[in-house]
């Protein structure tokens, strides 16, 4: 069964690459929906040709479920409580975005009101924090970057799918975040300056409550449609 869904995750990654080129504008470097991923099972490490995550830190449940979204999702929470714990998504062929526009779309879903982190780094490592943006337990939503926080920017609400979009614009160092189509921040610095994006990690926070479920789903990264601003396409 991996044998077959690894040789379909190289059809698929085939067919994206020769569809988007990595640098083309609207080039697709992950698409994981979980629609063909064994239900009630943790999910495997196969990495974004298989839109699967390519490290779950120890600790971290995250298995797939049928419900209770309407297709397919991610089922994040903990045991312990008290640590940080991801599941880390990178990008196909080890992308890392330094130039255009990138966008980052996902489904969201929290069965209680609860804290549950969505991390935008770097490839590889997780020194440079492009946004952090935190779902907590007051029902606000929070973010933070190498310029600091910015605290109740929104809000969102239990057993209810929100449709989450962070876009970045890397040439000017800036992103917009929306939550349902509304916008939560326009043009916020991020403050990197040495690196590009290349993984989204999804898990708890440090102060999850053990037991508490969190559901994402249809996680989507592509480049934007615009030309970068150095001059070439």
């Amino acid at each position: 069964m991996k044998k077959l869904r690894f040789i379909c995750g190289l059809a698929m990654y085939a067919a994206m690459t020769a569809a988007h080129a990595g640098n083309e504008p609207g080039a697709v470097l992950l698409e994981a929906n979980f629609n063909d991923e064994p239900i009630d099972q943790q999910i495997g490490t196969g990495g974004p040709e298989l839109g699967e995550p390519i490290s779950i830190v120890p600790g971290l449940s995250a298995i797939v479920r049928a419900g209770p979204m309407s297709t397919p999702s991610l089922e994040f929470s903990e045991a312990a409580g008290g640590n940080a714990l991801s599941a880390r998504f990178e990008f196909i062929g080890g992308e890392e975005v330094i130039h255009g526009d990138l966008n980052i779309h996902m489904r969201i879903k929290a069965a209680q009101f609860d804290m549950f982190d969505v991390n935008v780094r770097e490839p590889g490592t997780a020194a440079q924090k492009f946004t952090k943006i935190i779902f907590a337990g007051s029902g606000d939503i929070s973010l933070s970057d190498e310029n600091g926080s910015l605290f109740a920017v929104g809000s969102y609400s239990v057993n209810v799918v929100h449709e989450l979009a962070i876009l970045f614009h890397m040439d000017e160092g800036t992103y917009d975040v929306k939550l349902d189509g509304v916008s939560l921040v326009s043009a916020r610095a991020h403050g990197v300056t040495e690196r590009g994006i290349g993984s989204v990690l999804l898990g708890t926070d440090s102060s999850t409550t053990p037991g508490a479920l969190f559901y994402v789903d249809r996680l989507r990264v592509t480049r934007g449609d615009g030309i970068f601003r150095n001059g070439f396409d």
